[in-house]
Order: C-alpha cells, then sequence, then structure tokens
C-alpha cells in the first residue's frame, strides 16, 4: 500500500484511536484539525496485540518509555502509536513490576507499519514483530489476514464461505498470514486442520466491510473447552479509508 496515505489518515485522522506516543518521548503534534501543520518528524507505526495465556496484566516499554497508560490484559490491543525509527528495546513487564517477563530488540523503520503479537512460549512468553503490508483497500472488498497463536492446536488453515480459495494454508504456531483480499459483506470464517480437515473452530456471521483491513486471531488453548482461555477467534480492524 501507499504509505503515505495511511500515515494522513493515522496522525491527522486518528484512524484505530492512535494515540501519537514518539516512543522515546517525542510527542506528535495534537493539531489534528491543521491540515497545513508543519511535517512531522519520521515514524513507524506499531500496534500490540497481548495473546498469551499465561502472561499476567502487563506494562510494556519501549526504550524505558511506557507505552500503554493501563496494563494491558490478554486479548487486549494497543492502537497504532507512533515510534522513533531505529532499534527499540521492548520490555514487557506484570503491571508495576520492575523486573522483565521478556525484552526483545526490534528494528523499526521509518515511514513503516508493524504489529506485534505476545504469545506463550515454552518458558514465559515471546513476541513477534510483523511488518504490515496491505493494498489501498476499495469499496468492494476487505482484506484479511490471520495470525495462529493457539501454542497447542496443530497446522490449520482458513476458509472463508463463498470462496474456493483457503487463506492461511499450512499456518502454525506464531505464523502470520499475507493480506488477502474478501468481497464485502456477511462470510463465516472456519479452521480447518492441514492434515485431516477437521474443523477446529468456526466464527458465526461477520460482516466484512469495504474500504477495510482485518486480521484474525486464533488464539486460547485447544485443550481447555470452557473460560477465557479456551481456542478462539477474535476480529481485529487494522484500517479503515474514508
Amino acid at each position: 500500500m501507499r504509505f503515505s496515505s495511511l500515515s494522513k489518515s493515522i496522525t491527522r485522522r486518528g484512524i484505530l484511536m492512535v494515540s501519537g506516543l514518539l516512543a522515546g518521548s517525542l510527542l506528535l503534534s495534537s493539531c489534528l484539525d491543521n491540515l497545513e501543520s508543519p511535517e512531522l518528524p519520521p515514524a513507524a507505526y506499531v500496534t500490540i496485540f497481548q495473546g498469551s495465556t499465561t502472561a499476567p496484566a502487563m506494562d510494556i516499554f519501549a526504550n524505558q518509555n511506557r507505552v500503554n497508560q493501563t496494563p494491558l490484559e490478554y486479548t487486549q490491543v494497543l492502537p497504532y502509536s507512533a515510534y522513533f525509527p531505529g532499534r527499540r528495546d521492548f520490555r514487557f513487564s506484570a503491571f508495576n513490576s520492575a523486573s522483565a517477563l521478556l525484552e526483545k530488540n526490534f528494528e523499526l523503520k521509518a515511514d513503516s507499519v508493524y504489529s506485534v503479537f505476545v504469545a506463550d512460549a515454552t518458558q514465559g512468553i515471546d513476541a513477534i514483530l510483523v511488518k504490515d503490508i496491505w493494498e489501498d483497500p476499495t469499496e468492494a472488498k476487505a482484506q484479511l489476514r490471520f495470525v495462529h497463536l493457539s501454542r497447542d492446536t496443530e497446522s490449520v488453515y482458513l476458509e472463508a464461505s463463498g470462496s474456493t480459495t483457503a487463506l492461511g494454508t499450512g499456518s502454525t504456531f506464531k505464523s502470520v498470514s499475507g493480506f488477502e483480499e474478501l468481497p464485502k459483506g456477511n462470510v463465516t470464517l472456519t479452521v480447518k486442520s492441514t492434515k485431516t480437515d477437521e474443523t477446529l473452530i468456526q466464527t458465526g456471521t461477520l460482516e466484512l466491510k469495504g474500504n477495510r483491513v482485518y486480521t484474525l486471531v486464533m488464539r486460547g488453548l485447544n485443550s481447555e473447552s470452557t473460560g477465557d482461555k479456551k481456542l478462539d477467534l477474535q476480529l481485529v480492524t487494522n484500517y479503515i479509508k474514508y
């Protein structure tokens, strides 16, 4: 996609409630109504999804600067915010704790858009950085990608009702597919086993709208049948073109 159009939407129109925080203590202009305001400094834009079933409510820091205003809970999303480009040290800590659950360095490039997915690990948690690349959305179609964050669920693929093409083919734990176009309208999304074609989980009827970019996250545990940690699907809106 053309980043310039997304950048204007993010920094000037507040798409997806972007906070305007530039990690590293630089604040973006809050003058959203003034379209003739001076050029903003170079920035990368990052959203963070908390998909770890074992992590407590967390504080997240980038180069010692806290990026969330309230503790980030399981299944919650931090909307796209602006960060200084370059190598950033991300620290994930339990709320009000000085010790780290995880520290990872991520390289962020100016005029680029990223997602960070927090996931379970063999010990503790992990965080995956993915560059978000989609085409400029159209009124007639939506774009969707699939993220596999269920540590005890096998390789899967995603089917959309009315489509003959599988999405996220051979998706394994911590994998993220590319964005693919789907017609707007009502759709049912079904996750099936790559090995057996058995249906593992299915959404209800969802309305995918045109001019939008979505992420479908499979999270939770296949071994759990009840409670908030059971296997589930969550639809996240990444971008709306006005």
